[in-house]
């Protein structure tokens, strides 16, 4: 039980890091001058995390939700070169179910995003470049909030598994 429930939680946390799907709910005339500055990162969650693992002809179906505590981050985003980088901690509280079994486990984290590039285009805020490119719809965008969010839907085959995984990704940003 330990072997699936550790293989599902090292799978989930893969695809976290990883992907992600474009969602058509963002708001319309987002402007790179309104999200260039420092922003402090305050809610962080994962919702309705599901996901299904299947190795050596078992099913492991999984569900997962995570919520963000403790932000003591900086989230700053450049121009010329467009760089987001972080400084700070936060700490995520991540509850999973495997198999009819519950596990609660609280993490520290540090530098929310490494140094990397980001672009605007249309709603989307993305992360990175090439395939490692994450996109997050921009569902609110103020002169002091940025609330983002992305929908994951994602198969993957790691350690000898398939695994089926979907969750809601949001995080709220302020100045």
């Amino acid at each position: 039980m330990k072997k699936y429930f550790l293989l599902a939680f090292v799978t989930v946390c893969t695809l976290v890091s990883t992907s992600c799907s474009k969602d058509e709910d963002g708001v319309s005339g987002a402007s790179e001058a309104s999200i260039i500055g420092t922003w402090n990162l305050t809610a962080l969650e994962a919702t309705d995390g599901k996901s299904n693992t299947n190795f050596d002809g078992t099913s492991i179906p999984a569900t997962f939700n995570a919520v963000g505590k403790d932000f003591d981050t900086v989230v700053t985003f450049s121009e010329e070169p467009q760089i987001v980088t972080s400084k700070g901690s936060y700490t995520t509280v991540s509850t999973t179910t495997i198999m009819g079994e519950t596990q609660t486990e609280e993490e520290q984290g540090e530098d929310f995003f490494e140094s990397d590039a980001w672009r605007l285009e249309g709603s989307t805020l993305f992360f990175g470049s090439g395939e490692e490119e994450i996109g997050f719809t921009i569902t609110e965008l103020t002169d002091s909030k940025m609330s983002l969010k992305y929908k994951l839907n994602e198969t993957v085959e790691a350690f000898g598994a398939t695994s089926t995984v979907s969750a809601t990704y949001n995080m709220t940003l302020t100045k």
